[in-house]
């Protein structure tokens, strides 16, 4: 059976994502009343001028992510990671989040994580080239783990909430010491989404994914259709985007933030484990998996 493959449009993804959250929540319910939700943290100069935050999510599961958290140069080792680390914690726990996990590079933050009480629970070696990526965990729901308030923050700076312009800023103040450490090979992401129609022009399978500025390929979703599993089209869609990400340098894949029921499809694509979440969400694992090129 013959099908067309066309890019994916953001109706597709909305499409696929909903279908997706479905299957997940078949499996695992989400909490009831909870919602993902994104916070921003900010910590301003006596002038106003942000020199520090970092982007809090929060998923339906109360797993909560250190998604983003950024200092200026001039401003490190004056506890305002340590503060901004805290407070994502007491607002995560006050939001019912049981767990909070993060990913770090070698030439950034570990150590500090690691004072904080996070654990590693994976590593990617050569990423980018010459460096190592981790992803560390802390449970919040532990006697010994909880989550205290920035007390170490100095006086003349507060915490307060941030905007999307916060983030953007932020995200851009991080971007910029990252490539500092590390040169990127691209100047953008480059998206590699796309979808497979059947004769009659529905929507049969897609795949999101991309290569990173460090030449990563960068696996976000892969769906088919009920009818459509198990006769190798995920396959087939995923090794043609693979082929096509090593055209643009990729030396590696990279699939984060996978559920135990969706390895095995992966795996069977010559995809290995390099980092487990466990209990996240509860009675299962969220998996870092990767493939060399």
């Amino acid at each position: 059976m013959k099908y067309d493959i066309k890019l994916c449009t953001e109706e597709d993804e909305d499409f696929i994502e909903e279908r997706i959250d479905a299957i997940n929540h078949s499996i695992v319910p989400p909490k009831e009343g909870s919602e993902d939700d994104e916070l921003v943290f900010k910590i301003a100069d006596d002038e106003g001028n942000t020199i520090a935050g970092c982007i809090l999510v929060i998923g339906s599961w109360k797993i909560a992510e250190l998604d983003i958290i950024w200092v200026d140069e001039k401003y490190r080792r004056k506890g305002l990671g340590s503060a901004l680390i805290r407070e994502a914690e007491k607002v995560a726990s006050e939001r019912g989040c049981y767990v909070m996990f993060l990913g770090t590079f070698d030439f950034q933050a570990r150590p500090l994580y690691e004072k904080h009480g996070y654990s590693l629970c994976g590593t990617v070696r050569d990423f980018p080239r010459g460096h190592e990526n981790y992803t560390l965990i802390k449970r919040l729901d532990q006697s010994d783990q909880e989550p205290s308030l920035s007390k170490d923050l100095p006086t003349r700076f507060e915490i307060s909430p941030g905007n999307e312009d916060d983030a953007e800023f932020i995200i851009k103040g991080l971007d910029e010491y990252n490539t500092s450490q590390a040169a990127r090979k691209h100047k953008k992401y480059i998206p590699l989404e796309k979808k497979l129609l059947d004769a009659d022009g529905n929507l049969i399978a897609a795949i999101f994914a991309g290569v990173g500025r460090w030449n990563s390929f960068e696996i976000d979703m892969i769906w088919v259709d009920e009818p459509y599993r198990n006769q190798g089209i995920g396959s087939e869609l995923l090794a043609e985007t693979e082929r096509e990400a090593k055209e643009y340098g990729a030396y590696f894949a990279l699939a984060e933030g996978l559920l135990d029921w969706q390895t095995g499809f992966f795996k069977k694509n010559g995809y290995m484990t390099v980092g487990t979440l466990e209990d996240c969400p509860k009675g299962h694992s969220m998996q870092v998996l990767e493939k060399r090129f």
